[in-house]
C-alpha cells in the first residue's frame, strides 16, 4: 500500500487529493512538524519536507515527482486534467512550476524569513517585499482563470496546488482583492468531492473567500 506523508494545509494537499481522485487504497500519514527533521523521516526524505511517497522499495519526494508517479500510477484519474496532447502537458507543467518554483519559492521568504536576515528591519523589509511578490505573480492565475474555469481549461493538480496557496493568502492577509476570479475558483475548488475528502482529512475549513 502507498504510504502518502503529509502536513495540514501544505503543498502535500495537491497529492492527497489526487489519490481521492485516483481511488487509491493509501495510507495517509499526518506528520507533526516536529519530525520532519527526525532521524526516521529523514532517513524517508533527506530533504525533511513533504510531501512524500513511500511504495514498497519506492520513494517519491518533491511535489511535481510525487504527482508524477501518482499520474503513472493511476492514468485513468486524469490528475493532470485528462488530455494527454503535448499541448496540454506542457500546459499543465507551464503552470505547477510557475506556482512550485516561483510562488511557493516566495512564501518561503515569508513562512521563515529569519533563515536568510536576523536584523528585524531586514525580516520586516524582506517579508513585506515577498508580500508584494506574491501578490503581483498571482496576477498570472487570475488573469487565466479569467478566461476559463480552471487553468488549463479541465479541473488538475495545478488547480490544487493554486488552491492551498490562496489558502496561504488569506492566511497571511495578502491583499488579491483586485484579482476577481479567485473568489469563483474557490468555490468551484471547494465543491470538488475529493477536495472535500482530503480537507476532512487533514482537519481543515473551506476558505470560501478571500
Amino acid at each position: 500500500m502507498i504510504k502518502l506523508y503529509i502536513l495540514p494545509g501544505a503543498c502535500s494537499f495537491v497529492p492527497h487529493t489526487a489519490l481521492e481522485w485516483a481511488k487509491a487504497d493509501y495510507e495517509l500519514n499526518i506528520m507533526p512538524r516536529d519530525e520532519l527533521k527526525s532521524e526516521a523521516y529523514l532517513s524517508i526524505n533527506p530533504q525533511g519536507s513533504v510531501p512524500a511517497i513511500v511504495d514498497g522499495d519506492t520513494v517519491v519526494s518533491q511535489n511535481i515527482a510525487v504527482q508524477m508517479y501518482i499520474n503513472a500510477l493511476y492514468p485513468k484519474a486524469n490528475i493532470f486534467g485528462g488530455d494527454n496532447s503535448p499541448k496540454h502537458i506542457g500546459e499543465i507543467m507551464h503552470w505547477l512550476a510557475f506556482l512550485n518554483s516561483d510562488v511557493h519559492k516566495a512564501f518561503g521568504l515569508i513562512f521563515a524569513p529569519d533563515k536568510l536576515v536576523s536584523d528585524e528591519k531586514a525580516v520586516a523589509e524582506l517579508t513585506e517585499n515577498a508580500r508584494n511578490n506574491i501578490v503581483k505573480m498571482l496576477k498570472h492565475a487570475d488573469d487565466q482563470l479569467s478566461k476559463q474555469d480552471y487553468l488549463t481549461g479541465q479541473i488538475s493538480t495545478a488547480d490544487l496546488y493554486l488552491y492551498i496557496i490562496l489558502r496561504w493568502s488569506k492566511s497571511f492577509a495578502l491583499d488579491l482583492s483586485a484579482y476577481k476570479s479567485f473568489n469563483p475558483f474557490i468555490s468551484r475548488v471547494e465543491a470538488d468531492a475529493g477536495v472535500q475528502e482530503a480537507l476532512r482529512q487533514e482537519g481543515l475549513e473551506k476558505i470560501v473567500s478571500l
